[in-house]
């Protein structure tokens, strides 16, 4: 609204200037006129004659067109401080307003109330200064008052005034002629600069409206446009959800079968070796019997933790290194599968959830050895290079002509995937089975 009220004033500035100018050659115009006819009589020695017409004494002519000025110049200066310093103080522009209808008035006193154009400058000031219909009503009220009463033919009728007629009446019928019309010729041009400054106001009023409307109409389609979008986000957000309990589910359902699965299997392999050492070493049984018992409870902690936080007890007890290898003795020492893993190059450092899905993975290729390949040996190879690994797990069991990818295997996908990597599962029937992944490492290098 600000620039606005900037624009008003600067397209209404250049109209007011005239107004100003215009009445500045009225003034002195009259001052002419009176002085040339007070010059014109002492010439004829008609001062006698003159002073027993007229009904009053006239101003002195020097204080015409000095006072006038005066008073105009006071009027022009106060416009232009309150165009500077006191825009935005309305209170301020009040007075100032009130300022202008009582110079305007000394103007006219001087002017013998024979010229009331001056007042169109005060209305201008306070159409272009005063805020709000209810304040500029009262204001201009007060000048069309002013504008009906002070009038020469009004006052003369109580008050002795001396009136330019009476200047005229000492110039021939032509000169009189010239001197009414060019009066008549600056009061027409004096209004019609105002009219066209009304008409400035006017319009400029119409494109504030217009800019509202327009400003109305764009916040309404962009409070349209962001109830849409709003309905969006919260469709979208109704589906992230769902998609992320579907994620949280497979997830819990992966690091469940990777525990229990790894677990079960080592505890049904050492009950098979326990089974074939009752016949002739009970001793070694119950040594066999005690590491099931231990491998149980370790698996049963293990679920427990999946409940919880998802993440291997192992891993958060030990190093990646260390928690593998606490995973292969497990198996070697319930079962006759021997598990031998091999470290190639510098150990890399690695986030919580990169570490957890090696560990998966590996978890999940001995326990798919042994369980299903029925192999007596599994060797684990980590070969870490520069933000990259790869992993190999090779195992002698029996093989697979055909892969079907079962739930583990799906689940070692799937891990793989969510670290952008990738992985190949291959095996026949004389060469057990080989998983091989690749996976990127995010973090920096560091000695573990």
């Amino acid at each position: 609204m600000e620039k606005l009220d900037e624009n008003r004033f600067k397209n209404t500035s250049m109209t007011r200037i005239i107004l100003f100018v215009v009445n500045f050659l009225v003034i002195v115009f009259m001052s002419i006129v009176s002085s040339n006819t007070i010059g014109l009589i002492c010439e004829n020695t008609m001062a006698r004659e003159f002073i027993e017409k007229i009904k009053s004494v006239p101003t002195v002519a020097w204080k015409m067109p000095v006072f006038s000025m005066l008073l105009l110049f006071i009027l022009s200066l106060s416009v232009i401080t309150r165009e500077r310093f006191f825009k935005k103080d309305q209170l301020k522009l009040y007075l100032f307003c009130i300022f202008d209808i009582l110079l305007c008035i000394g103007i006219m006193f001087y002017l013998n109330m024979d010229y009331k154009g001056i007042l169109l400058i005060a209305i201008a000031n306070i159409v272009t200064y005063i805020d709000g219909r209810k304040r500029k009503s009262i204001f201009i009220l007060v000048i069309i008052i002013i504008y009906i009463t002070l009038d020469y033919n009004i006052l003369s009728i109580r008050i002795n005034m001396f009136n330019i007629n009476d200047y005229v009446q000492y110039y021939t019928s032509m000169q009189r002629l010239y001197i009414f019309s060019i009066k008549n010729i600056l009061n027409s041009i004096n209004e019609i600069i105002f009219i066209l400054f009304m008409v400035q106001v006017i319009q400029s009023e119409k494109d504030e409206n217009e800019k509202i409307s327009d400003l109305y109409i764009k916040l309404y389609k962009s409070s349209e446009e962001l109830e849409v979008i709003n309905i969006q986000l919260q469709d979208y957000a109704r589906k992230s959800q769902e998609t992320a309990k579907i994620k949280e589910r497979n997830r819990l359902a992966r690091e469940i079968h990777d525990t229990i699965g790894h677990t079960l299997t080592g505890i049904a392999i050492g009950l098979e070796a326990c089974i074939e050492l009752s016949e002739f070493d009970i001793s070694k049984m119950k040594i066999q019997m005690t590491k099931i018992s231990e491998l149980a409870r370790s698996g049963l902690l293990d679920v427990r933790r999946s409940m919880n936080e998802l993440r291997p007890d192992s891993l958060e007890r030990f190093s990646l290194i260390a928690a593998i290898s606490k995973l292969s003795e497990d198996i070697n020492e319930c079962t006759n599968t021997k598990v031998k893993i091999e470290i190639k190059g510098q150990v890399n450092k690695m986030g919580a959830d990169e570490e957890e899905i090696v560990y998966r993975i590996v978890q999940e290729g001995i326990t798919n050895a042994v369980r299903h390949g029925a192999a007596s040996e599994i060797i684990i190879t980590l070969q870490f290079s520069e933000n990259k690994l790869e992993i190999n797990i090779k195992d002698d069991g029996i093989g697979s002509d055909e892969i079907t990818k079962g739930f583990g295997l799906k689940h070692i996908e799937e891990r793989v995937d969510m670290l952008g990597g990738e992985v190949n599962f291959g095996g026949d029937c004389a060469g057990g089975f080989i998983i091989s992944a690749l996976l990127p490492i995010r973090r920096e290098i560091k000695n573990d």
